[in-house]
């Protein structure tokens, strides 16, 4: 199996499973930021938010994008996902919020996954 075969069947893997995750997410919001007392609602609403922009797009691209072999596109989603990862570490910090450290890395590993396919998932013969 070829790097580029792999690489795209691992960005196949992480867009399915970051889409599932969102969903899961939406099943129990404890998985992003504990909130026992509902001390945190609309600010944990606000990351939700996010999260469902972030599966609609990922969804739309699958359907529109990726499966045609859209490059471009997988680096402005994985990029959206970085983006992301760090605004959901800033914005746990300065509301004094306890993000979840799994949610954060699960979001950069999604982003670093998107910059792979980029970069190696195009097939050898096609010119970067």
């Amino acid at each position: 199996m070829s790097l580029s075969k792999l690489v795209t069947w691992h960005f196949y893997l992480v867009v399915w499973l970051s889409i599932v995750g969102a969903a899961l997410i939406f099943q129990d919001p404890d998985l992003i930021l504990v909130d026992e007392e509902g001390l945190f609602g609309p600010l944990r609403n606000n990351l939700l938010i996010a999260v469902g922009y972030l599966m609609i797009g990922q969804i739309g691209f699958w359907f529109l994008k990726y499966i045609k072999g859209g490059y471009f596109e997988a680096m402005i989603m994985g990029y959206t996902f970085g983006a992301t990862a760090f605004g959901a570490k800033v914005y746990g910090e300065v509301n004094g919020l306890p993000v979840s450290v799994t949610f954060i890395w699960a979001l950069a590993y999604v982003a670093f996954a998107h910059a792979l396919y980029y970069f190696f998932g195009r097939p050898e013969s096609s010119p970067k």
